[in-house]
């Protein structure tokens, strides 16, 4: 008997299976078997929507920062005005644009850019001379003796052609 090997589609049937499989047998196990991490008093993990006033972008999620614990994770912000208009073109002026959006949400978490930990600067067309011009924006807003880690990413492109950068930020939320 010779044996030859499953057919495309029956390997798609197995692995179709195997996951079902494996949602039911996770569907049944508590958060604490499958790994989840667990806060508030209740036990349950806490999120929360920051959206603050303004930042009304059509067509995108208005949940701009989400609350886990003691975190902010701030979606990419662009430079956008609140009328939905970019700003620009320059990046010195797209840059202030977005660390001020940056800020606004911030704020609306009951942070500050002393809070930041970690920034993520994502820049089309990124060419070494870009450098002192990002550095000298960012440091008019974050903390210079304690700046949050980071990192510089060139791109080829981002959400519309117009614009030339977008930053995430994680924040550690002040204690109350």
């Amino acid at each position: 008997m010779t044996e030859t090997a499953p057919s495309q589609s029956k390997l798609t049937q197995l692995y179709r299976a195997l996951g079902v499989a494996l949602i039911l047998a996770t569907a049944s196990m508590s958060e604490a078997e499958l790994g989840w991490a667990q806060s508030g008093d209740n036990g349950e993990t806490r999120m929360r929507a920051v959206n603050p006033p303004g930042a009304n972008i059509p067509g995108i999620s208005q949940a701009m920062a989400v609350e886990a614990g003691r975190l902010v994770f701030l979606s990419g912000h662009v430079p956008l005005k609140s009328d939905g208009s970019v700003v620009g073109p320059g990046l010195e002026a797209q840059l202030e644009q977005v660390f001020s959006n940056i800020r606004t949400t911030l704020a609306a978490a009951g942070a500050d850019f002393s809070n930041v930990a970690r920034l993520t600067i994502y820049i089309r067309d990124y060419r070494p001379e870009d450098l002192p011009t990002i550095r000298n924006v960012r440091d008019r807003f974050v903390n210079k003796s304690t700046p949050p880690a980071s990192a510089l990413v060139g791109v080829s492109a981002l959400f519309r052609d117009n614009v030339r950068v977008e930053v995430d930020a994680i924040a550690v939320l002040p204690t109350d």
